[in-house]
């Protein structure tokens, strides 16, 4: 600020001329030191906040290419085993494909289980229909690799809860009409006796 020279050396001649310079002297030291702090940690934390949206724009980029060679491993497998190129992978395409050692290590390397493979084909086949096409396939294993997570969890007991709700009112909707049952039939029988007894007399 004083271009190299002690202060003492500069405020001397303020300090002769007038007191106040030297106050004016203190005060501009005082502003351009903050105002040289503030630019300085101004630039470093734009700084920081670049390359911190570089680092958020890199790792996107890494998990997005990860998925996308993950899904593109997982087609190969189907492409592979569906031998009469259906368009459609079989339960039994399926088994035999899953014999292959390779395969199954294959699989473990994705972080998909498959020691239980008709369990989890299965859970591929949501329709039940015997065969699953590729998309159904790719994005069913790419929803069960790894381990259970918390939102898996969660609309686990979501969904309990909801066949929960839903059986306790069933329950009660069929309690209350076997009652309606009981005495209409309660009611016809009474009927019925009271007829007997009115023919008989």
């Amino acid at each position: 600020i004083t271009g190299g020279a002690d202060w003492h050396d500069v405020l001397s001649p303020m300090k002769e001329i007038s007191p106040v310079y030297e106050s004016i002297f203190f005060f501009f030291v005082f502003v351009m030191q903050f105002g040289v702090l503030n630019i300085v940690l101004g630039t470093f934390v734009a700084t920081a906040t670049e390359v911190a949206s570089k680092d958020r724009e890199a790792m996107i980029k890494s998990e997005m290419s990860r998925l996308r060679a993950e899904s593109d491993r997982i087609r190969s497998f189907f492409h592979e085993a569906d031998t009469n190129h259906s368009g459609r992978l079989s339960w039994l395409e399926f088994e035999r494909h899953m014999r292959n050692r390779k395969v199954k290590a294959h699989f473990q390397s994705l972080d998909i289980d498959v020691s239980q493979a008709h369990i989890f084909f299965k859970l591929l086949d949501q329709h039940q229909r015997g065969a699953v096409t590729i998309d159904e396939f790719v994005d069913g294993c790419m929803r069960l690799k790894g381990e259970a997570r918390s939102i898996d969890l969660k609309v686990l007991m979501f969904v309990v809860e909801r066949l929960s709700d839903n059986l306790m009112q069933f329950m009660k909707s069929t309690e209350s009409k076997l009652n309606m049952v009981k005495d209409a039939m309660g009611c016809a029988m009474s009927e019925n006796i009271d007829t007997e007894e009115e023919e008989e007399a």
